[in-house]
C-alpha cells in the first residue's frame, strides 16, 4: 500500500483524530483531502469519510467517495448530510472564508462538528515579526515570486492568501450558526524574541482588559501555538 502524504504541519492530523475518536462514528466530509491520508485513517476507525479536493489527480486513497469541487464555490451536498466536517490547511487559500462557512452550516446536521485548522497568525513570534516586517508568518508575500529573491518563499509555494486571527474565525463561525467548542494546537513554537516573557505578560494584561468573557485570548494555545485547530458546534 502507498504510504499517503499528511501535508499538514506535524500533529495536526492526530489531534483531529484523537478528537473525533472520542465520538460516535458518522459521515465525514474531509475538504480539501489533500492524497486522503485524514479520510483513510478516519475509516479504519469506523467513520464513513467522503473526499472533497480541487486536485482530482492528487487523491491517492480510493474509496469511492471522492468528489471534486472548488471550495470557493457551492458544495454539491443536499442540506445536512454529514455528522462532521474536517478543513485542514485549506481556509488560508480560499478568497471567501464566510462563504465556506456559510456552505459547512449548510451541509451540516444539526449538532454536527466542524474541525477548522489555519496557521496561527496571532502567535508572538508572529506579532513580533510583523512589527517589523510588516508580514506574518506563513504570509510573507502575495503575488508572484520578486525576480530578486534568490531562496525559496515557502509560503509562496503553499499559496497562504488569506490569513485569520481568531477574533476574525470567532465572529464568522458565530454569524453562521456555530459556538466554538474548543481550540487546540499541534505543538508551541520556539520562543526565540529577547524578552518573550516581558511581552507576553504585557499582551495578557492589555488583552484581558479588552476580552474578559474569552479566555482563548489568554490562552498559551493561542500566543505560542503553530497552527490553530478550531472545533465548533452546529
Amino acid at each position: 500500500m502507498v504510504k499517503l502524504i499528511e501535508h499538514a504541519p506535524e500533529g495536526v492530523h492526530l489531534n483531529v483524530l484523537n478528537y473525533l475518536n472520542e465520538h460516535p462514528r458518522g459521515f465525514v466530509l474531509d475538504a480539501p483531502c489533500g492524497q486522503g491520508a485524514i479520510s483513510q485513517d478516519l475509516e479504519k476507525m469506523g467513520f464513513k469519510a467522503f473526499l472533497g479536493d480541487i486536485e482530482r489527480n492528487n487523491i491517492l486513497y480510493r474509496n469511492g467517495r471522492f468528489v471534486q469541487l472548488n471550495l470557493n464555490t457551492f458544495l454539491p451536498f443536499k442540506n445536512q448530510t454529514f455528522d462532521y466536517l474536517i478543513c485542514v490547511e485549506g481556509i488560508e487559500h480560499l478568497e471567501n472564508p464566510h462563504h465556506l462557512v456559510r456552505e459547512f452550516a449548510r451541509v451540516l446536521k444539526e449538532g454536527g462538528h466542524l474541525i477548522i485548522t489555519t496557521p496561527n497568525v496571532m502567535t508572538i513570534k508572529s506579532r513580533w515579526r510583523f512589527l517589523f516586517y510588516s508580514y506574518l508568518d506563513y504570509f510573507r508575500y502575495f503575488g508572484p515570486i520578486p525576480s530578486y529573491e534568490k531562496h525559496q518563499i515557502h509560503e509562496y509555494d503553499h499559496q497562504h492568501i488569506n490569513p485569520l486571527f481568531y477574533e476574525e474565525i470567532k465572529f464568522i463561525l458565530t454569524k453562521y450558526g456555530f459556538r466554538i467548542r474548543t481550540i487546540l494546537t499541534n505543538r508551541m513554537v520556539k520562543k526565540r524574541i529577547c524578552g518573550f516573557s516581558i511581552i507576553k505578560r504585557l499582551i495578557l494584561y492589555q488583552t484581558k482588559k479588552k476580552f474578559p468573557d474569552d479566555p482563548n485570548y489568554l490562552s498559551d494555545i493561542l500566543l505560542e501555538g503553530e497552527i490553530l485547530i478550531i472545533v465548533a458546534q452546529k
